[in-house]
């Protein structure tokens, strides 16, 4: 992928995330995002966030010491929420985002209770 290609896949990814997130609002902010992204490609070599146990609770939108049930609870709602079932009808970029967000919710969702499983507090 060249590198005027790359750019445009960042602005239209954070422009696609941020219509989700936050309408047309967080559609301008995704699309600053990417742009940074463009601008600053050393911001990607600096690891993968949501690496960490902690990062695994914030996608999950919980506080770090939240029980399980409260894990759960919040799983089941960003679940129902982002289900790539609910895009059916939807933009085909739409679709993809909901599909790639519920990913990483599930990813977290199974980090977290794999690491807490018969240890409550986290590591």
């Amino acid at each position: 992928m060249d590198e005027k290609s790359n750019g445009k896949l960042h602005k239209v990814l954070g422009a696609g995330i941020g219509w989700i997130m936050g309408g047309p609002v967080g559609a301008a902010l995704g699309l600053l995002v990417g742009h940074t992204l463009h601008e600053n490609p050393e911001l990607l070599d600096k690891g993968t966030p949501g690496t960490g146990l902690k990062e695994q609770y914030d996608v999950l939108q919980v506080p770090y010491d939240a029980e399980p049930q409260q894990i759960r609870t919040a799983y089941k709602r960003l679940a129902q929420k982002y289900h790539p079932d609910r895009f059916v009808d939807a933009d085909p970029v739409i679709r993809e985002l909901a599909k790639e967000k519920m990913a990483e919710i599930n990813g977290a969702y199974g980090k977290i209770t794999e690491r807490t499983k018969g240890d409550p507090t986290p590591q």
